[in-house]
């Protein structure tokens, strides 16, 4: 099996912002809405497009079912005590705080034409939030197993 490629954003992790809708009204024609991202959600998978783009060094977007584990570090809160801090950096106390899981893992469609096709191969993932002194999203992408099994049973 290749080697995983991991892709890693420092900063805090973002997760991908609400479509914002608008209506376009053409001369002529009946208007149409038109949807598109928020400027912060934009720039945010720019960033990771860009990063991404560094990591494949001119490689071909992987094919074939793929899985994909999103690591979301988050800042600790300088409110923390030095106790609630090192309990937090031990993984004892989990961020539940924004961004949401799942709009984290919407993150990825930054990578669709760069580390693969389009993200439909993606056939299995996680995401998974703790604390961090050093913030970052970070990527770990490699061909999925497999399922030798009935997940569900």
């Amino acid at each position: 099996m290749p080697d995983p490629i991991i892709i890693r954003l420092p900063g805090p992790p973002r997760g991908k912002g609400r479509h914002r809708s608008r209506v376009v009204n053409v001369p002529g024609r009946a208007p149409r809405t038109q949807q598109y991202s928020d400027a912060a959600t934009r720039e945010y998978e720019a960033n990771l497009r860009a990063v991404a783009t560094a990591e494949m060094l001119g490689v071909a977007p992987l094919t074939g079912p793929l899985s994909v584990a999103v690591y979301a570090y988050m800042p600790i809160p300088k409110s923390f005590s030095n106790k609630k801090r090192a309990e937090a950096l031990a993984g004892l106390i989990r961020p539940e705080v924004k961004p949401d899981w799942d709009n984290i893992a919407k993150c990825s469609d930054a990578f669709n034409g760069i580390v693969w096709g389009d993200d439909a191969s993606v056939v299995e993932g996680f995401v998974r939030k703790a604390y961090a002194e050093t913030p970052a999203l970070v990527f770990r992408i490699e061909p999925a197993a497999p399922l030798t099994q009935d997940l569900a049973s």
